[in-house]
């Protein structure tokens, strides 16, 4: 022996981890989907796992924010979500729409391509302000034939407003989401209290504030982990859709 020591493991910071964030966001998809697809709407179980599926969508839309500051190809980022967007709408409306071909909604991967380039041009210092907002506004009525809509791209856009600073962020999505989301679902339960009873999973969408304040800032994982997202979006929705088809329907 040389004598040498080695150095410490450099300790993790408490938290979770962007890697482990995106696991977690990808659970709780599975989750969500497979509710959706075969578990009985009136049941509990239907309940908590589409409530723990609100999670997904407001994280991924977490995550284009940080990642268009942290990607060092944006041209390269736009077209990973353009190519993986194309094969996410045959998987998407194979699982959930009239079938492999149909033209039906797009996924979520079309509207976080429209989260990222709503995201560019609030910080593009080329266009002049007096566009901005009318650009902001068509990229919200595109989305809105997209999965989760012009919801996406205003999450997307509270994250972006508030970076810098975890608590804001979180407070920031929490304003938008108890006006987009859960506002509506209050005003109606006031005429109608059943609402509640059948759609109290909704307020799932609560859940992502407190992990976003979990969130470490460390990327943890390995160079390949940003692919998970990308090749299981589409491949379980095949396979669900492929389940459904075969057996279910």
């Amino acid at each position: 022996m040389d004598g040498a020591v080695a150095a410490p493991a450099e300790k993790k910071k408490f938290g979770i981890t962007a890697s482990e964030l995106k696991y977690i966001a990808i659970l709780a998809m599975l989750c969500d989907h497979i509710a959706y697809l075969f578990v009985p709407s009136d049941s509990v179980l239907y309940g908590v796992m589409r409530c723990i599926g609100r999670t997904t969508a407001p994280i991924m839309c977490f995550f284009i924010s940080e990642g268009f500051h942290h990607t060092h190809n944006l041209k390269k980022y736009f077209l990973r979500l353009g190519i993986f967007a194309f094969v996410s709408h045959f998987a998407f409306n194979f699982a959930f729409g009239d079938g492999l071909l149909a033209f039906g909604k797009e996924s979520v991967i079309a509207t976080l391509m429209l989260s990222l380039l709503a995201v560019y041009i609030y910080n593009a210092e080329k266009v002049k302000m007096a566009f901005k907002l009318p650009i902001l506004l068509l990229l919200m009525y595109l989305a809105e034939w997209c999965d989760w809509g012009t919801d996406a791209i205003l999450f997307t856009l509270a994250f972006e407003f508030a970076r810098g600073n975890r608590e804001n962020q979180a407070l920031a999505y929490g304003l938008v989401v108890f006006v987009r989301r859960l506002l509506p679902l209050l005003r109606t339960a006031l005429h109608s209290p059943d609402v509640l009873e059948l759609n109290w999973w909704k307020f799932g969408v609560l859940i992502p504030v407190a992990l976003i304040l979990l969130y470490n800032g460390e990327k943890g994982g390995s160079k390949y982990t940003k692919w998970v997202f990308y090749i299981f979006y589409p491949g379980h929705l095949f396979l669900l859709g492929y389940l459904n088809w075969r057996y279910f329907r």
